[in-house]
């Protein structure tokens, strides 16, 4: 069970996975100590799964709406486009679409390549995609 302090270091640490702990511990007026204890607790009951980095992107980023058929494994669906070079992150979500990918790419043509290959998917009714035109990054 998570608390408030471990809540807010999960904050500190989603917008930079490499805060130095003891930038923390002053930040949260607790000894670094804590922190580094709190840190491998929230890691060995898998609250934390990973860290990760972010980097630019690179010249075209969009979002795919996927509607797939009722009925079937979005989660099996989900997973394999996870897979695609290409694709950073695919949610599952409520909604008229059922999965949602954000891509990032090179170029118009790579993108379109993903898009085909989703619509390839016997069970994909459609897809909607939308252009990222600027990103505004959470805690900046």
């Amino acid at each position: 069970m998570i608390d408030h302090l471990d809540e807010k270091i999960i904050e500190i640490l989603r917008k930079d996975s490499r805060r130095p702990f003891v930038d923390i511990a002053n930040q949260l007026k607790v000894s670094e100590g804590t922190i580094r204890s709190r840190v491998r607790k929230l890691i060995d009951d898998n609250v934390i799964q990973s860290f990760t980095i972010k980097t630019t992107g690179k010249n075209v980023k969009a979002i795919i709406e996927i509607k797939i058929d009722v009925n079937v494994n979005t989660a099996e669906v989900a997973g394999e486009i996870s897979k695609y070079e290409g694709v950073s992150d695919v949610f599952e979500v409520t909604g008229d679409e059922d999965i949602i990918a954000i891509i990032d790419v090179n170029s118009s043509p790579q993108l379109n390549d993903i898009i085909e290959k989703i619509r390839r998917f016997d069970n994909v009714q459609s897809t909607k995609t939308r252009l990222i035109l600027k990103e505004h990054v959470g805690g900046e």
